[in-house]
């Protein structure tokens, strides 16, 4: 009888070791639970690098499309869409410089789409197509903004130090994070929150952060926090303290530290 037990007590145990994940993380963690690879030569001509976990699991990976600023390449970003992809996130980005006009991004997420349905491909229903986050910086945010207008599959914007020549916040229709940097001199605070404030058909918000430059968004910690606040709000339905930093009438983010201007529109709320 002992023997019998001591078998279903390790039977419970290993049932418990395989349901749940190997280590628990939140977003607040740097990294995620996922180990992660990098694809380069991909995509749409073989212009694309993909940041991605190295297993995939069936309907479980939300995408997000990067855009680089002008003459700028994934691999500058690499720390960032890394972490990202410890998280559970497939990242595609354009290896093309110029990136203004959304094209590249447009393209990335449709062909990321299309592979999650076909059956040869490492990415078939591995994919959550309803949950796409396009980031940019600076030139590449308005690329990402061109993208969120030119294809209904982006469902949320990150926008780092955002030029937006052509594009126009107004024709946002997606929830938006504008982040502007104190230091930054290319594209100062004013300009950035301008554009947040002429976004009036989307929830939106403005963080300037104190210590930031016009480089190295990626690699600053108190923005990827963040960033990733936002990634579990809008690709995970996070239901709890990641959300609790944008929505609500008691919203985090008005908090943090760091951070010299934090609004929200009306409707974010």
């Amino acid at each position: 009888m002992k023997i019998h037990k001591t078998m279903l007590y390790l039977i419970i145990a290993i049932s418990i070791m395989y349901a749940l994940p190997g280590y628990a993380t939140t977003w607040e963690d740097e990294t995620g639970p996922y180990s992660t690879t990098v694809v380069s030569d991909t995509g749409p001509d073989k212009m694309f690098y993909i940041y991605r976990p190295q297993t995939l699991k069936s309907n479980t990976h939300p995408l997000a499309v990067f855009c680089v600023g002008t003459g700028g390449h994934p691999r500058n970003s690499a720390e960032l869409l890394t972490k990202l992809a410890s998280h559970g996130v497939v990242v595609i980005a354009s290896t093309n410089g110029y990136q203004a006009d959304g094209s590249q991004a447009s393209a990335g997420v449709n062909w990321l789409v299309g592979q999650n349905e076909m059956n040869k491909s490492e990415f078939y229903r591995k994919l959550i197509p309803s949950r796409v986050l396009a980031i940019g910086h600076s030139a590449g945010a308005g690329g990402a903004v061109w993208a969120s207008i030119k294809t209904f599959k982006i469902t949320c914007l990150l926008l780092y130090a955002p030029v937006l020549d052509t594009a126009k916040s107004s024709d946002i229709s997606v929830p938006t994070f504008f982040i502007s940097g104190s230091l930054d001199k290319t594209v100062p605070p004013h300009l950035v929150k301008a554009s947040y404030q002429e976004a009036t058909k989307s929830n939106a918000w403005y963080g300037e952060n104190a210590n930031q430059s016009h480089i190295g968004f990626g690699s600053n910690k108190s923005i990827q926090y963040y960033t990733r606040a936002w990634l579990y709000t809008h690709l995970f339905n996070d239901s709890g303290t990641a959300r609790g930093c944008f929505y609500g009438p008691n919203w985090t983010f008005k908090d943090a530290t760091n951070w010299n201007e934090k609004l929200k529109n009306n409707d974010a709320f």
